[in-house]
């Protein structure tokens, strides 16, 4: 796995990913297009309470 990703791999880096699709889906009215808990690609995630775009 390290050769293809050209990096060390960790299996955390994948969990927190289903934990925020879980949170997706019991918080958002469409967890396809999530309002209030954003990606902020290349960082994480964002939580905006007020579902306006991070």
């Amino acid at each position: 796995m390290n050769l293809a990703r050209g990096r060390e791999y960790s299996a955390m880096e994948r969990s927190i990913d289903v934990q925020i699709s879980r949170l997706r889906r019991m918080v958002e009215e469409d967890p396809a297009h999530p309002r209030y808990i954003q990606t902020v690609w290349g960082l994480g995630y964002v939580f905006v309470p007020d579902g306006s775009k991070a």
